[in-house]
């Protein structure tokens, strides 16, 4: 089998040649590798190392898809700068006010709402918006799968549901928490009028996209978010998403990279298919055993990430890997709909993990 047969396979629940695995790299992960690996495109590195590729998204592709929709707002104007210690700034000017955010190193250290008036600029925003098809995307879509090739198949990604978003991005957790409480009502209003939104960008994606499997990146976490208001805000919202996706022929695969065992009864009333990037402990607080378990032997772990304690381990010898693999994959692994992610993007690794997975692979295939 070919990488995209063999996670066509998986997808639909029929049998493989052999175990599957992906991986996720960026310039910090090869940042340690000698030149010609750093200087290599993106995609000849993942044929080079002979992994199944699980495309996320527009993910280190040469040339960016064109996505099934996009968002319309309101007139707006967005001016964004660079600070002198790196921090990137962002105002979007609107004319029900200004909100400005600022992110260091790609993570968001001043928020966008931090005030009730803020929060109805918010809510404004999103009301006067609206999603519509973007020409040119079967194109696109064909030429990313094009230079993919044989290797794998595109998964789109989409942003996080609307509790997600603003816990992630525009409130913080500790500004979202504050707000519901002083402000219940008119959170409740934002949160669904950007869930009539997204909603209608499902609907799209789901009519237009050629793609089998859709990946909403949730981030889910009961750190982040209890299971009760869990259960209240995000599990009805992420049902009507997976249904969209269902009713045009997509599987759904959150993408949930956080402690989910108090969460998986909410997370098992969305309907979804499988999980993306399930962890187990101490980095998670799931097994792979733990998610069969709960969900049933059918649910999809699609890019299930191996313990980054062990392939992220300073002193790992291929050997002790291979002996960590051989412990991973009892029988009931084996027969799972699973892909094994190696965890690496942001993190620099030597080329020599991979190489040794590889080789355990080819082995364990032989």
């Amino acid at each position: 089998m070919t990488g995209r047969q063999r996670l066509q396979a998986i997808l639909a629940g029929q049998p493989t040649d052999r175990l599957s695995w992906t991986t996720l790299v960026d310039d910090l992960t090869r940042s340690v590798m000698p030149p010609d690996v750093r200087e290599m495109p993106l995609l000849d590195f993942y044929r080079m190392i002979g992994c199944d590729l699980l495309q996320f998204g527009d993910y280190g592709l040469p040339t960016p898809m064109t996505p099934a929709c996009r968002m319309v707002t309101p007139p707006i104007e967005v001016e964004h700068f660079t600070r002198d210690d790196g921090a990137w700034v962002r105002t979007i000017h609107t004319e029900w006010g200004d909100l400005t955010a600022m992110w260091r190193s790609g993570h968001p250290v001043k928020h966008a709402v931090t005030c009730l008036d803020e929060l109805r600029t918010l809510h404004n925003l999103w009301e006067g918006s609206h999603y519509e098809e973007l020409p040119g995307h079967a194109e696109s879509f064909a030429a990313a799968e094009a230079a993919i090739g044989d290797m794998g198949v595109y998964c789109p990604t989409t942003e996080p549901s609307p509790v997600q978003q603003l816990l992630e991005i525009e409130m913080g957790v500790a500004g979202f928490y504050f707000m519901l409480e002083d402000h219940r009502r008119e959170v409740e209003a934002l949160l669904d009028v950007m869930h009539a939104r997204r909603l209608e960008e499902y609907r799209l994606i789901a009519r237009l996209s050629p793609a089998e499997v859709v990946i909403p990146v949730e981030n889910t976490s009961s750190t982040m978010i209890s299971p009760t208001l869990y259960e209240r805000y995000s599990v009805p919202q992420l049902r009507d998403y997976v249904d969209a996706l269902h009713a045009g022929g997509k599987l759904c695969v959150l993408h949930m990279c956080g402690h989910l065992k108090a969460l998986m009864p909410g997370i098992r009333a969305t309907g979804l298919d499988g999980a993306n990037a399930v962890t187990p402990p101490t980095v998670g607080d799931v097994t792979f055993d733990e998610v069969l378990d709960f969900f049933g032997e059918d649910f999809l772990l699609f890019g299930a990430v191996l313990d980054p304690t062990i392939f992220q381990r300073g002193s790992i010898s291929a050997e002790e890997l291979g002996r960590a693999l051989d412990e991973l994959f009892t029988p009931r692994l084996r027969r799972a709909r699973l892909t094994l992610a190696l965890a690496a993007d942001g993190l620099p690794t030597s080329l020599d993990r991979f190489l040794a997975v590889r080789a355990w692979m080819q082995a364990d295939s032989a």
